[in-house]
């Protein structure tokens, strides 16, 4: 009988364990985040952190991560509400949906300063910043991030009493890199990982970094946003997204040869892993914090001088479009 009631009491245990393990399973609160591309460094890879560690999980949430084409694509997904969340979006392109009655917000910065570097074919004789004047200089979409930092590019050489640089959009990282092998622009701009295996081949060199651009230096150029209906209904589902999110910036950054193995595998990259380690010279965890948004007003000056914006926000509509409360 002993040994029966004991058998008994296993059993129990081990179905117990099962419920509870479901129950939890069942429970945890699934969203969908829109993510600008499935390799970049600043939002892709603190999602796959995220998940390998187990971050998500204990925040009680599953992320299904639906890769972009970043920009207003990113916009629409959230406005709609078929996402909830939004990644690394620009924040003039987040500003301009806002300001046309969206229901979004400003959840968390991205990044703080300008991570993009522009190139030229090293067959050139551009080697720095103001031997860009007068030049074609790429950038993708109206409102990104690359189109901000390429008219204070513009601006910055102008200010040397050079001709400035000319702003073209051509889109995305690949797009770019085929505009100027054919001559459609004389630089093009890119992030780390990318293009760094033709820099050490000698095929493109590095003509200006992000850090060079001095408007950009305390700009926050890239934000993550909400679907304000969504986060009003569950606050604590985004809080534990962003308490997973940071958790997952602080381990890329303490951990980076498993985080680069991570990142190769989950992203499916072809480059060696010694060139996806030169990525952390390009970045540093001070900058990635959530908070705060800086240069939010620059930022607005900016999308009404280039005519993204009719009128600059007022400070009750910049109250309602920031709300950092959802951050550790």
């Amino acid at each position: 009988m002993k040994k029966y009631f004991v058998l008994g009491l296993s059993v129990l245990f081990v179905v117990s364990s099962l419920v509870s393990l479901s129950w939890a399973a069942a429970a945890r609160t699934k969203i969908i985040v829109v993510v600008p591309h499935r390799i970049l460094f600043t939002v892709a890879l603190p999602v796959y952190i995220a998940q390998e560690k187990g971050f998500y999980r204990d925040a009680n949430i599953d992320v299904d991560a639906v890769f972009t084409r970043g920009g207003g694509e990113n916009v629409q997904a959230v406005v709609s509400g078929d996402a909830q969340i939004g990644l690394g979006t620009g924040t003039l392109a987040v500003i301009s949906a806002f300001v046309k009655k969206a229901p979004i917000k400003i959840a968390g910065a991205e990044i703080t300063g300008m991570d993009a570097f522009w190139y030229v074919q090293a067959n050139t004789t551009m080697r720095k910043l103001e031997d860009l004047a007068g030049k074609k200089v790429a950038y993708s979409r109206p409102g990104a991030s690359s189109h901000m930092a390429v008219l204070a590019i513009a601006d910055q050489i102008k200010a040397k009493g050079l001709k400035p640089a000319e702003p073209v959009s051509l889109g995305g990282i690949p797009e770019v890199y085929t505009a100027v092998r054919t001559g459609q622009a004389d630089s093009g701009w890119s992030v780390a990982p990318f293009q760094l295996d033709r820099v050490e081949k000698g095929e493109i060199r590095v003509v200006v970094k992000g850090d060079e651009i001095a408007a950009m230096r305390e700009i926050t150029p890239r934000v993550h946003f909400v679907n304000t209906e969504f986060a009003a209904k569950n606050p604590e589902v985004v809080r534990g997204f962003f308490r997973a999110q940071q958790k997952a910036l602080d381990y890329m950054f303490e951990y980076k040869e498993d985080t680069a193995k991570i990142w190769i595998r989950r992203a499916e990259m072809k480059y060696p892993e010694a060139a996806v380690l030169r990525t952390w010279d390009y970045y540093n965890r001070a900058a990635m914090t959530l908070k705060p948004i800086r240069g939010l007003q620059a930022t607005i000056d900016d999308g009404v001088r280039n005519k993204f914006l009719n009128a600059p926000l007022t400070q009750a509509e910049i109250n309602a479009l920031v709300d950092l409360s959802y951050l550790p």
